[in-house]
Parts: C-alpha cells; structure tokens; sequence
C-alpha cells in the first residue's frame, strides 16, 4: 500500500522504529544474563557493534524511502517542489552517461529544466538513498541534504558515528579479532535510538508542516 497521507506514514515509521529498539533493548538484556562469562560476553560485545549499526543504518535508509514516497504521492509538479528534491528528481529523470564531454549529454539537463519543471516530479523512492552501506557522517550528511533535514544535530555525534560505530562495525564484519567492551552497549544504544528517534520526528514535521513545498 502506498503511503499517502501523514497518518501512514507516522504509521510506518512508528513501526520501523519500534521493532528496531525492541531488538536492541532485547540485546541489552542479554548482555546483562551473560554475567561475568567473559567469552560470552566478548561474543554479545562484538554481536552488539553489527547490530546497533544494522539497524542504525536500516533506518535510515527505509524512513528515508517512505518520506520521499510519501512527497511522491502527493502528485507535485517539479516546480512545486523545494530545489533539493527538484535534484533528485532530475537524477532520476535524466540517464547521463558516465565521464561524457559530449554537449548532447549535457543538453538533457537543459531540457529538464526548460520542458520538465512542469513535469509531475520523479522522486526515486523504490530505490531509496543510497548509503553505500558505509553510512559514514559524510554519507549521512549527503542524504539529509536529500531530504531537506537540518544536519546539524548530528555534527556533534559524527566522532561517535564513523570511529565508534561505523569502524567497529566495519572490524566485526571483516571478520577482525576486536574486542568490544559490552559494558559500552547501553551507552552506545542510547546514542543509537536518539539518532533514529530524531529522523523520525523531523520526516514527520516536514509531512505535516509541508517543507517540501517551495514556498
């Protein structure tokens, strides 16, 4: 079912929210049985790192899907659109061949935006933003531009996000011997829930508030 209306998609993303803090609070439980077993527990550190940012990152590639489904449904035309969505659209619209210097190339953008401004937009929601599975701050930055949100909340956790999350994450799955300190796992969810919890609510103002409409 398509989402069309701010209910659906508050509904989708309470709901991909929920499940994934179910988890990680599951996981918190565990670490916490495994008592002083030091193998086990050196094994649920490790298993805590992957999991925060699978879900970290699955996150925000699934509410950013719905989002822009849900700006898509709306039927808009690309100039009724703010000028970062109007971006993604022409991606989306315009195949350009790679490294070209053919002016024909380039002579696709300037048809979009003399004949395709009044164009129904064409946002690429099926596909979603990539987040080169290596969801770096960098990577991040680059898709809440995408999606019009204020970045700015995150500068303060980007330290926290490549070194602390994305580079364990990236040890534990190239199969490195690295020991994670499970004691860390609470901490490291909190800053993980916070992160998601944010997205979701400014994906939901936008909806409601209409900031995707250039104004």
């Amino acid at each position: 079912m398509s989402i069309r209306t701010v209910d659906e998609l508050s509904r989708q993303l309470d709901a991909e929210l929920a499940w994934r803090k179910k988890e990680l609070s599951d996981l918190k439980y565990f670490i916490g049985q495994a008592g002083v077993a030091v193998g086990r527990r050196r094994v649920l550190g490790r298993c805590g790192v992957a999991m925060l940012y699978a879900h970290w990152e699955g996150f925000v590639k699934l509410a950013s899907r719905y989002y822009l489904e849900f700006v898509a449904m709306q039927r808009l035309r690309n100039y009724e659109l703010q000028p970062h969505l109007v971006t993604l659209s022409l991606c989306a619209s315009v195949n350009f061949a790679s490294d070209t210097k053919k002016h024909s190339e380039y002579g696709k953008m300037t048809e979009f935006f003399l004949n395709g401004l009044s164009r129904r937009a064409c946002l690429p929601f099926k596909k979603g933003l990539d987040t080169e599975s290596n969801l770096s701050s960098s990577v991040l930055k680059e898709i809440m531009w995408c999606l019009g949100i204020d970045y700015e909340p995150y500068r303060t956790r980007e330290k926290f996000i490549d070194s602390r999350l994305l580079a364990r994450r990236n040890h534990v799955a190239h199969g490195e011997g690295l020991d994670v300190d499970p004691d860390e796992y609470d901490g490291m969810r909190a800053d993980v829930v916070e992160m998601m919890t944010y997205l979701k609510t400014e994906l939901e103002n936008s909806a409601v508030l209409r900031s995707y409409v250039k104004t």
